[in-house]
């Protein structure tokens, strides 16, 4: 939660019971060697941390992760992030999603929908970060 709270996210709780993809299922989507990014950005940069933060917003965004109120889930790679499941956040304006980084200081994580229709997540590759947009087939 330390991560989430860090990120100027606004955690609500941990969910347990929720309809869609797992945290597991979903990080197998994006991470499958046939999923195309949505946007590419170099690991590297003056300001790749700004490009996907702001990247990442837009698309989530145009998926419809984001509820009415700026509420959605949040699953982030960090140790014991498997057994914690998906935590429901709400977007803030400070919001900035480039501190949500892993042990080894890489932006990682994926954002889904309440109703489990569509994630949204950052993935850190070999020379680029990945921003995934993916449908979740029910």
């Amino acid at each position: 939660m330390d991560k989430i709270r860090g990120s100027r996210l606004k955690p609500i709780g941990l969910v347990k019971d929720s309809i869609g993809v797992t945290v597991d299922e979903a990080w197998r989507k994006i991470a499958n060697f046939a999923v195309e990014p949505s946007v590419t950005l170099p690991l590297r940069g003056e300001r790749t941390a700004e490009h996907v933060n702001t990247h990442w917003r837009q698309l989530a965004r145009d998926a419809g992760i984001f509820s009415d109120n700026e509420t959605f889930l949040i699953t982030v790679v960090t140790t014991g992030s498997g057994d914690l499941g998906w935590v429901e956040v709400q977007l803030t304006p400070e919001t900035d999603v480039s501190r949500l980084r892993d042990d080894q200081d890489r932006i990682e994580f994926i954002a889904r929908s309440h109703s489990g229709h569509h994630v949204c997540g950052v993935t850190a590759e070999e020379y680029d970060y990945w921003i995934v947009s993916l449908p979740m087939d029910e």
